[in-house]
């Protein structure tokens, strides 16, 4: 079977534009992702041209360099669309976005998100030197709380480095925005607004998440209770940075699906 171009793909009425800009890129776990350009062509390659996937293979730069070149035909357009000059910028606004990157890396936020994501890397690793999930199944209910506890992990994990990197990306957006400080563009949705929604979502889920930790083993749950604290802090901090980030209307999601999602 003939494998569809990108620009096929997105020909789908289906689909829901920008749907993945805002997305935590699970697709496994989305409800929407028959609804996504970048999920359908990741599926495309996997149906039909499974080698693809595989770095050392030929097949997968002859597939990059495809999409780029479909790339280039819409580069053009949308820079008109948007009003972007291409020709500008050199060194020294690339220059100026790395300061701004590194400001955001910097930002108390950021850096209370890898704080985080190291503490819980240490819980697990002392988590898993004590107890096997194995040994919790052993009745009917601890099979049960066995099953509680993966998917709070999976979740946990899924999650923990993320938000720390959306937070960044808020961050950088935000300086962005202020950098150009057009009041034209202040009813327009923020980049930076949309980004620390994933990132509050993400921190929403993760405490969730270490909940059903706690209630599967909770022995362990006194331990928990510092994480959970570090995350309501961070979540409370990220609103007051971004007051009006839970009001962005995410593609699809919160269209569709609504902003509980």
């Amino acid at each position: 079977m003939r494998r569809r171009s990108l620009t096929e793909l997105a020909r789908n009425p289906d689909l829901v534009s920008g749907i993945y800009n805002y997305c935590d890129r699970w697709c496994e776990r989305c409800p929407l992702s028959s609804r996504c350009l970048l999920y359908a062509s990741e599926q495309e390659d996997e149906d039909n041209s499974p080698e693809s996937r595989d770095i050392q293979n030929e097949a997968f730069w002859r597939k990059l360099s495809s999409i780029f070149q479909e790339t280039q035909e819409m580069v053009k357009e949308w820079a008109e669309e948007n009003g972007v000059d291409l020709t500008q910028g050199g060194d020294e606004e690339f220059e100026q976005r790395k300061q701004r990157r590194r400001q955001a890396d910097n930002h108390p936020l950021a850096k209370a998100g890898k704080k985080y994501a190291n503490a819980a890397s240490d819980w697990f690793r002392e988590f898993d030197q004590v107890v096997e999930v194995s040994d919790l199944a052993s009745t009917e209910s601890d099979v049960e709380a066995s099953e509680t506890l993966v998917d709070a992990r999976e979740i946990i994990h899924w999650y923990q480095y993320q938000i720390a990197v959306k937070t960044i990306r808020a961050l950088s957006s935000k300086m962005e925005e202020e950098r150009y400080d057009d009041p034209e563009m202040d009813e327009l949705p923020c980049d930076s607004d949309g980004s620390a929604k994933v990132a509050l979502l993400g921190i929403d889920r993760s405490i969730a998440a270490w909940r059903l930790m706690q209630l599967s083993v909770p022995e362990r749950a006194d331990s928990i209770v510092p994480l959970i604290l570090h995350l309501e802090k961070l979540r409370r901090r990220t609103e007051k940075n971004f007051p009006v980030a839970r009001d962005f209307v995410r593609p699809g999601f919160d269209e569709i699906l609504g902003a509980a999602n």
